[in-house]
C-alpha cells in the first residue's frame, strides 16, 4: 500500500484525529502483532505448533484473503469512468488494470507452453521481492496518513529520509534472503534465488546502516521540537524492522506476519470505505441495514468485506484446487499445484501495482474520503 504522501487538508472539512481511535488504531496498525510475535519468539515452536497453524487458518481466511479482493473492489469499482478521456491517473489504471494483468498471463502461459519449471519459478521471487517492498512502502505510507491526522507533518526532506531508509532496509534483507537460501519451494513449484555478491550486499547493509541512523537522529530532533505520530511510526518500525526481523529469527512466526499486514490495510481500507458510503450513499445498502439494524453507510461497508472474504475463500483454494484436479499439466516439472501456484503469484504482483494507482497522493478520490 502506497497510501497518499500529502500535507493537503480537505477543504471545508474538519480533520479526523484517529482513523477509528487511539486504541484500535494502535492494534491494527502494528501494536497488536508486538506481544503475539514475542510469544512466539519466546515459547517452544513445535508445542505450540498446532495452535498457531490453526491461527494462521483462520486469520488467513478472515483477513488475509479479504484484503487483496478489497484492493479489486476499489480498484475496479466504475473502472470506465476511471479510464475514461481526460480523467485523472487514467495510465495508470489502465496499465495496472490492463496491461499489467495481460503480461503475467502471457508470462505464465509462455512457461506452460513451453514446459518451463524454472522460469515459472522465477515469478515466486518476483514476487517476495515485490512483496518485501510493498511492506515498507505500507508502512510509510501509513505514516504519512498519521501524519495528516494529527497535524504532525514531515517537510520534503525529512520524508526522503524515511522513504530510503524503508528501500535500504528492505534491499539489504532481500539480499540476505538471497544469499542464504538457493532453491525451496512455494506453492508446489521450486523457485531459485538470485546470486548476490558479497560485496554489494555488504554496500547495502552499510547504506541501511547509515539510512536508519540518520532516521534516528531526525525523529529525535522532529520529536524534541514538535508533536509525532506515534502509531503512524509504529506501523513504520513494525514493516520495516520487527516483521523482517521476526521473519528471519523464526519461520513459524513468520507465517502470522502477513495477518498483521493485511490488519494495517484493512484499517485504512475500512475508514476509506466508511467515509466513502456516508458521503455518497447508495441504495442498496439500505435492505442489509434493515436487517441488522444499522446505517446504510455501515451496511453498505460490511456487504463490502462480506463480499472480500467470500471470493477471497473462492480465488485463494476454491478455483485453484477445481484446475489442479481437472485440467492435466507436466506435474513433473510444476508439481501439483501449478494453478494454485499462478494464482497466488498473479494476485500478490497485482495487488501490489493496483495500491501503486489506488493510494496515491494525487488521486482524487483518496483525497476526498479518506481523511473527511
Amino acid at each position: 500500500m502506497v497510501v497518499t504522501d500529502t500535507d493537503q487538508s480537505i477543504p471545508g472539512k474538519k480533520p479526523r484525529n484517529y482513523l477509528f481511535n487511539q486504541a484500535i488504531d494502535f492494534l491494527c496498525l502494528g501494536g497488536g502483532s508486538l506481544p503475539f510475535l514475542l510469544l512466539l519468539v519466546l515459547l517452544p515452536p513445535e508445542e505450540y505448533r498446532v495452535y498457531v497453524l490453526a491461527f494462521v487458518l483462520i486469520m488467513t481466511n478472515f483477513i488475509n484473503n479479504p484484503h487483496f479482493i478489497g484492493s479489486y473492489q476499489i480498484f475496479y469499482e466504475e473502472f470506465a469512468r476511471k479510464t475514461a478521456p481526460h480523467a485523472a491517473l487514467r495510465w495508470r489504471y489502465l496499465i495496472a488494470g490492463v496491461g499489467v494483468p495481460l503480461a503475467m498471463i502471457g508470462f505464465f502461459l509462455w512457461c506452460i507452453v513451453t514446459v518451463n519449471g524454472a522460469l515459472m519459478g522465477q515469478a515466486a521471487n518476483a514476487m517476495l521481492f515485490l512483496v518485501g517492498w510493498h511492506y515498507v512502502k505500507q508502512g510509510y505510507g501509513i505514516l504519512m496518513v498519521e501524519s495528516v491526522l494529527k497535524r504532525a507533518f514531515f517537510d520534503d526532506r525529512e520524508k526522503l529520509i524515511l522513504r530510503y531508509n524503508a528501500l535500504t532496509v528492505w534491499l539489504a534483507t532481500w539480499m540476505y534472503f538471497n544469499r542464504i537460501l538457493y532453491e525451496r519451494e512455494i506453492y508446489g513449484l521450486n523457485y531459485f534465488t538470485v546470486a548476490v555478491p558479497e560485496w554489494l550486499f555488504l554496500t547495502m547493509l552499510s547504506l541501511c546502516v547509515i539510512a536508519g541512523t540518520l532516521t534516528v537522529g531526525m525523529l529525535i530532533r522532529k520529536g524534541l521540537n514538535s508533536r509525532l505520530p506515534i502509531n503512524g511510526l509504529l506501523a513504520y518500525g513494525t514493516s520495516s524492522y520487527v516483521w523482517l526481523l521476526v521473519a528471519y529469527l523464526n519461520p513459524l512466526a513468520a507465517m502470522v506476519i502477513p495477518a498483521f499486514h493485511s490488519l494495517q490495510y484493512l484499517a485504512i481500507v475500512s475508514r476509506y470505505q466508511m467515509n466513502k458510503n456516508e458521503a455518497h450513499p447508495r441504495g442498496d445498502g439500505r435492505l442489509l441495514a434493515g436487517l441488522i439494524r444499522t446505517t446504510p453507510a455501515r451496511a453498505a461497508t460490511i456487504r463490502f468485506f462480506l463480499f472480500a472474504t467470500v471470493f477471497g475463500a473462492a480465488f485463494f483454494y476454491a478455483i485453484p484446487f477445481v484446475l489442479d484436479m481437472t485440467i492435466t499439466y507436466r506435474e513433473e516439472v510444476f508439481g501439483t499445484t501449478m494453478f494454485l501456484f499462478t494464482i497466488w503469484v498473479f494476485i500478490n504482483v497485482h495487488h501490489y501495482f493496483m495500491d501503486n494507482v489506488i493510494w496515491r497522493r494525487d488521486n482524487p478520490e483518496i483525497k476526498e474520503h479518506l481523511f473527511s
